[in-house]
């Protein structure tokens, strides 16, 4: 009834009443516990009378306009396709309620619907209902190196960022607070113990105060079949020298693992040009892939 009422200025008791297949005693003994519950629900007499929410507990309309809630409905829903909470759920409807559309919206925001992400999707909510309900959680974990510890921690943030999700929280085996990608977790325990929240430390757990690695300029050659992978993580600036093929770029990464991973993922549309240490490392790199096929 309140969506209702909040998307309409009055509706009569008898509408209310053969929508919601009721009598209209019904619909007025509801009036009366929706006020007992807070909120200021009033009725009118009359042709033109009906049941009505007070103008001041409806969003002011001159403060967001049809536009405004449409961006605030686009950008839910983004947040909603990563995380399907019953508090983002609620918020949504609530939204919907005051938003009638004219027309669609010229805006949409999907995220990757891989096996694995719906997976990942399902954990994070787990790990957001332990962060309201201050509740300890246990898992065996895989660092960046592969090797394997068992961790039991005071879950405080959830992070999406790059694609992928982070629960940051404090470790009870190092005392400290540690930053765990999702997907690197195995198996997990939300423990039925719960927990006193700690302050955060926003420093410690901001993103730049990770490591940063040494980074080290290449020089890429590249069909244009991959140029929008190029531009989507380097910018339009990285590349110069266009033809109606190819094109080349200058990047900086970091001389780690992860960048010959990428660089490999662009098969045979792109090379590493030059002679430097860089080049070196990443030749022998994918020397030891080819004695894994021999």
């Amino acid at each position: 009834m309140v969506m209702i009422l909040l998307r309409q200025e009055t509706v009569s008791a008898s509408e209310l009443a053969a929508q919601f297949e009721v009598t209209t005693r019904t619909i007025y003994r509801d009036v009366d516990a929706l006020n007992l519950a807070g909120i200021p629900i009033y009725t009118t007499r009359g042709r033109n009378g009906g049941i009505g929410i007070l103008p001041n507990y409806k969003v002011d309309k001159k403060l967001l306009t049809e536009s405004d809630i449409g961006n605030l409905l686009v950008a839910l829903g983004g947040v909603q396709s990563l995380i399907d909470t019953p508090a983002i759920r609620a918020t949504v409807q609530k939204i919907q309620a005051m938003y009638q559309p004219e027309q669609r919206t010229a805006l949409s925001v999907q995220h990757a619907d891989w096996t694995g992400s719906e997976e990942l999707k399902a954990l994070a909510e787990q790990f957001s209902q332990a962060i309201q309900a201050h509740q300890l959680v246990s898992f065996t974990y895989s660092d960046r190196t592969g090797q394997g510890s068992t961790r039991q921690i005071e879950p405080y943030r959830l992070t999406y960022k790059g694609e992928r999700w982070y629960i940051q929280g404090y470790s009870l085996e190092r005392a400290a607070f540690r930053t765990f990608r999702l997907s690197r977790i195995k198996t997990v325990t939300f423990l039925a113990t719960t927990f006193d929240p700690r302050p955060l430390p926003e420093e410690q757990l901001s993103w730049g105060g990770f490591d940063h690695p040494v980074m080290t300029e290449i020089t890429l050659v590249a069909d244009n079949v991959i140029r929008d992978v190029i531009v989507e993580r380097f910018g339009r600036q990285a590349i110069r020298d266009e033809t109606a093929e190819q094109f080349t770029a200058t990047l900086e990464l970091p001389q780690r693992e992860a960048t010959y991973r990428f660089l490999l993922s662009l098969g045979v549309h792109a090379r590493v040009t030059g002679n430097d240490p860089f080049l070196v490392a990443f030749k022998q790199y994918t020397a030891m892939i080819l004695t894994q096929y021999q």
